[in-house]
């Protein structure tokens, strides 16, 4: 199953120039670490550019990118965006397949995404990318809903 797992605040926003616009958080890093642990990542070369270290542990990195470089490294390995579907067909029997982000990478793969993990991080952050909230409403259910602190962790799955 193809699966996205994003923090956003109480406007869905994802980010702003570039980044997370609110404060560590270290429920929502757990929450997503004991997600996607053994899994596949799959993130837009922005999304890899901006992580703190590279690549995410103890899952396999796949950064998909619009540039004509193709390059496989044991760690991880570069995708272009017109293949990216077919590379995830590959893995999807396999391995849990967690798409990480960006706001683009989402948007090209909302027709192969089930479910939508989200952490809602208590608060508006002035974002300038976000989720499409109605679009996720429209054509997602709230499946599951829990809370831990001031995050609250929804999963939401194709209707």
């Amino acid at each position: 199953m193809i699966k996205a797992i994003l923090a956003c605040d109480e406007d869905w926003g994802i980010g702003k120039d570039g980044d997370m616009p609110w404060p560590h958080n270290p429920a929502d890093l757990k929450w997503f670490k004991e997600n996607t642990t053994g899994g596949v990542v799959v993130m837009g070369k922005s999304t890899w550019d901006g992580l703190p270290f590279k690549p995410l542990p103890k899952r396999e990195n796949i950064i998909v990118t619009r540039s004509k470089q193709d390059i496989s490294i044991t760690d991880y390995q570069f995708v272009k965006f017109a293949d990216i579907k077919q590379k995830l067909l590959e893995f999807k029997e396999t391995k849990d397949i967690w798409i990480i982000g960006g706001a683009k990478l989402i948007e090209g793969l909302f027709d192969i995404i089930a479910e939508f993990h989200l952490s809602k991080i208590k608060g508006i952050y002035d974002c300038d990318t976000y989720l499409p909230e109605k679009f996720i409403k429209e054509h997602y259910l709230l499946k599951q809903s829990s809370k831990l602190g001031e995050v609250s962790f929804d999963v939401w799955c194709k209707k």
